[in-house]
């Protein structure tokens, strides 16, 4: 008796559950829209499932070296072959930059157009203008410490000049290109020098609450 019950239960909130999904989307309906978290907790999910599986695998093999030491020959080629590496990387290419850092950053800037999703054009024409603002802050920061090194401004004066010389080069960068792009590119160029701005302030601050 209890399990016809039970069985009854289930069908009227199977039942009354379809009802409800035939009111919400009606026949014919071809796209049922997702919630909007739906991407990121399946990445998550699938993120944790790699972490998971890998950190398995890892505890197996350590467990297998520390009982019968099966990879001795292949660990001690390894760190003969990074320690070189290290070494390698860790010189000088140019300009007292190591060799590491221009593999890195060659290698971060080239991985994106592999990857899935990322549109190249916009990747490219982002980088593009993430190097001129770059550009146009070093210079207008130049241009800031030198005046104040002059000590002919008050440093209000030599702040407004900073901000003056940064909309000048911005408005000419912007100006030179498309004119259809320029929009685009003086929103883009203001957002990355502000940005960068508040990027350093905020890690200013953290260093000096670390310190206390």
């Amino acid at each position: 008796m209890a399990f016809m019950i039970l069985i009854s239960l289930v069908s009227k909130a199977g039942w009354e559950q379809g009802r409800d999904m035939r009111a919400k989307y009606p026949l014919g309906t071809t796209r049922v829209p997702r919630p909007r978290a739906y991407r990121l907790v399946s990445y998550l999910r699938g993120l944790g499932w790699v972490l998971a599986a890998s950190a398995l695998a890892v505890g197996i093999l350590a467990l297998a070296q520390l009982a019968f030491h099966p990879f001795d020959a292949i660990l001690a080629t390894a760190q003969r072959d990074l320690s070189a590496a290290d070494k390698t990387l860790q010189g000088n290419a140019v300009a007292g930059v190591s060799l590491g850092t221009v593999v890195l950053v060659i290698i971060v800037s080239a991985l994106p157009l592999f990857k899935k999703g990322v549109r190249r054009r916009q990747y490219g024409l982002s980088f593009w203008r993430g190097l001129l603002s770059s550009g146009i802050f070093l210079a207008t920061d130049r241009l800031y410490r030198f005046v104040q090194g002059l000590g002919v401004l008050y440093f209000s004066a030599t702040l407004a000049l900073f901000v003056a010389a940064t909309i000048v080069l911005v408005e000419i960068v912007s100006r030179a290109g498309k004119h259809d792009e320029e929009s685009d590119t003086r929103t883009e160029l203001l957002a990355s020098i502000v940005s960068g701005l508040v990027f350093g302030l905020i890690v200013q601050l953290a260093e000096n609450a670390f310190r206390r």
